[in-house]
């Protein structure tokens, strides 16, 4: 009998136990210089461009973070030169920040995006920030605040 209620306590507390979201996602840290996960993150291939624009040089982004909520994404990564080198920011539009020291020394970038009628668009996204740039994203563009959840 104690086993036959065993049985049933456990498929009662299975059945409420709310499932995992689907949507959201999230990958592990990469190693430095390592272009594998940019290139099939969908964040992070289409991040790529516009950051590659801002920064003034071509780049790949190797994400540390790489979550969905719905039809927003939130991507934390860092900027590589395609051949999964360093960049040298001296060499970039950001050349007098990172001299002056108003930059984050890891130039690690942080972006959001939304997707519209299938495919990724940038709505927002800084570089190496000395602060936390994003806090009024989830107000100003009207995304799920958990996609900045950081741990």
């Amino acid at each position: 009998m104690r086993y036959v209620l065993a049985i049933a306590a456990f498929t009662l507390l299975a059945a409420c136990t709310p499932p995992t979201p689907s949507t959201s996602t999230e990958t592990e840290a990469t190693s430095p210089g390592s272009t594998a996960d940019a290139s099939t993150d969908p964040l992070a291939i289409a991040a790529a461009p516009a950051i590659s624009e801002d920064i003034g040089v071509p780049v790949s982004l190797a994400p540390s973070v790489s979550r969905t909520d719905g039809d927003w994404g939130w991507l934390i990564a860092q900027p590589w030169t395609p051949e999964g080198a360093a960049l040298d920011w001296s060499q970039t539009r950001h050349a007098s920040r990172a001299e002056n020291g108003v930059m984050d020394s890891s130039g690690t970038v942080y972006v959001l995006l939304k997707r519209e009628n299938g495919a990724w668009r940038v709505v927002e996204h800084t570089i190496a920030p000395t602060d936390v740039a994003w806090l009024d994203w989830p107000q100003r563009h009207g995304a799920p605040e958990s996609l900045f959840v950081t741990e």
